[in-house]
This record gives structure tokens, sequence and C-alpha cells, in this order.
């Protein structure tokens, strides 16, 4: 292992959108088109990324967690609150930082538990999107999330002087509400506008000014980040990831509910200073690279990849992907055969657990349970 070792995950970051971090994409060595996700949302991601496990539905198995392989200092730093110690995410890290009561929307929480594009889920995303809209018109507004510069600094100051570590950060931008600070618009209106386009009530002209939020939520983001790879010593393991994709009206569908489609699937994955990697990567691969031996399931030489939202799953070589609808193609949808993808598509039983119990409860704290 490297003296100095750094996980980057990224909330809802698109594969196509990543041509708009050019100062990632030239401080990284290696960028990996047929990476992909374990779920379509962060609770089922993190075990995979952390754990190098597929997701059971309660979090992170402490055990699991990378941090334990290394022997430096550790230092975790997470702006979304299902990654928080509450689900075993601060097993192994001498430092850990998570949101008290922030993170993830309740609405996207309760696409757990609520099947997208039912009714109870239809009532609950309308009410979760009144109440922001009528919260931004009488409150300051301010990022939605922890910003990432704040992130950089509080993780370059606990670091600073040390000649080894292990880091663990995690940006929400470019998570819904797109609100950027290089709009051109106000952030209370950036996010007014984002909730009725996600609620699906936004006009045509709506649905492109929330497309450019988001990229420049990919633009200011790749800005911030220049200061962290500008401060890290130049031989640090890096891999670079998103957790999931985004939807941006593909459909009709927005945000990133629990379809298994290639744009919530396939993630920007990208590495400094790590081992050779096989044609396909799965973000269980994650802990593997890290430490350069094996952990959990990950390989360093894969050829499928799965991933799992409820009772709905799915399997992916570098061109094919297969989910219960059928065999695709992914660089256009077009349907293929793929024999070899299919069995393996059922063979794979990922025994995902929908309904978590703290869930259900934080959605009960403001009555959409």
């Amino acid at each position: 292992m490297t003296d100095t070792t750094l996980l980057v995950t990224v909330d809802s970051l698109r594969t196509d959108h990543v041509q708009y971090m050019p100062r990632t994409l030239d401080f990284l060595d290696n960028t990996h088109d047929a990476a992909f996700a374990t779920s379509t949302a962060t609770p089922g991601s993190f075990p995979a990324i952390i754990g190098g496990e597929y997701p059971a539905g309660n979090g992170l198995e402490s055990a699991a967690s990378v941090a334990h392989e290394f022997d430096a200092p550790c230092v975790g730093i997470t702006t979304n609150h299902l990654l928080s110690q509450e689900y075993g995410y601060a097993a192994g890290f001498d430092s850990f930082t998570s949101p008290k009561g922030g993170g993830e929307s309740l609405k996207d929480k309760g696409a757990i538990l609520l099947e997208r594009g039912s009714l109870p889920y239809k009532i609950a995303s309308w009410g979760y999107n009144r109440y922001q809209q009528l919260r931004s018109y009488v409150e300051e507004t301010e990022k939605s999330f922890r910003p990432a510069d704040a992130v950089v600094d509080q993780f370059l100051a606990e670091i600073d002087g040390r000649e080894e570590w292990f880091g663990w950060l995690h940006f929400m931008e470019p998570h819904h509400p797109y609100d950027p600070d290089g709009a051109d618009i106000d952030r209370a209106t950036a996010q007014r506008l984002t909730r009725r386009v996600l609620s699906g009530r936004g006009s045509d002209e709506d649905e492109t000014a929330v497309r450019e939020l988001y990229r420049q939520e990919v633009v200011d983001l790749d800005a911030r980040l220049e200061t962290l790879w500008d401060a890290i010593p130049d031989g640090t393991r890096i891999v670079f990831c998103g957790d999931h994709g985004e939807l941006l009206g593909e459909d009709g569908l927005w945000g990133h509910p629990g379809e298994m489609r290639p744009e919530l699937l396939n993630v920007p994955f990208g590495t400094r200073n790590a081992p050779d990697l096989g044609e396909v990567v799965s973000l269980v691969d994650v802990p593997t690279i890290l430490t350069g031996s094996e952990h959990g399931v990950g390989t360093l030489d894969r050829e499928i990849a799965f991933a799992a939202y409820g009772d709905r799953k799915a399997a992916m070589s570098a061109d094919h992907i297969t989910t219960g609808e059928g065999t695709y193609r992914l660089e256009d949808t077009e349907p293929v055969d793929d024999p070899s993808l299919e069995r393996e598509f059922e063979r794979f039983d990922p025994a995902y657990v929908v309904k978590e119990d703290a869930l259900q409860e934080d959605l009960e704290d403001l009555g959409y349970a």
C-alpha cells in the first residue's frame, strides 16, 4: 500500500458529464468507461464502495469497512447523512464527519420504501417538494448540502503534517436540487425550479434550464476539487467514482429512481497510482483497488458487474446490459442476444432487503409514513 490513499465519491454524477471536469480528468491516470454501480441509490452503492459487499439493506457491516485495512490515520468526511455512523460508515475511521439531519432528501429515502411512480410515492414526493418550496420563500437560502470547498478545507486541515493517511471524501454536488454557485439565477429560484421539474410540473423551458443547472454543478465541483488535487502528495493512490448516475428527463424520468437503466448504473470511474484493472469495473471492487489486495467480493480483473434495487437486478458486460426487461446494447439500448450474460443475470441473487427501519423512522419524523 502507498503511504497516502484517497477515495473521492460523488453523488449522482452522470458519466456523460465528466467531460465538464477537465481538471479532474487531467489529474487522473486512467478512466474506465465500463464501470458500474451496484445499485441506483446511495444505500445500495456504499456497502460496495466501502465494504466490498453487495447491499443487504442494513447499511455497512462494520467489520467490512476498508478503513480497517490501513495502519495510517483514517479520515472520513461525508455530506450525506445516509453515510453516517448510524449506518456503520464511521467504522475504522479515526476522524469521521457526516451531516446531522442533512444529506439525501426524505423524498429520495422514501423511494426505498415506496415504489417510484406509485400513488403513495407521488403524494410523498409532492408533499416534500411543496414543503421545500415554501421554506425557500421564507428563509435565507443556503446551499442544499455542505459545499465541496468546506469538505476540502476540513480534509486538508486534518491531514496537515501527516506523512501517512487514508481519506474518504463524499461530495453531494451535483445531487438535486441543483443550486450551483455559477448559476445565472439566485439559489432559491434554482431550487424551486429544480423541484418543479422533478415533480413533473415543469415546462420544456424549465427542463432545459434544470439540465444546465446540473451541468453547472459539475463544473463548480471540478473547480473546487482542483484545490484538493494540487494539495495532496503526488504518489497518492486515488479512486474517484460516482455512486450512481442521474436521469435528466429521459423517458420523462428525473433523479435516480430504481429503474435498471444505463444512465443510472454506468458511473464515472478514474484512478491514479492504482493497479491495472480488467475490462469491467464494479463499485464492489473499490476496496480491492484501494488496498491492492482482495477485499470482500472485489477483484482487479472483472468481466461482469451486477446491480440490484429492491427486487430488480441487472448484469453488465463492457458492451451489454441484461435486466428483467431483456438484453440491450449499452451505447444505444438496442435489443441484442447475449446468452452468456443472461446466464450470469439468472445466477445473481443479491438477497437485497428493501425496507430499512431507520429510513422508515426518518419518514415518520416528517409525517410521510
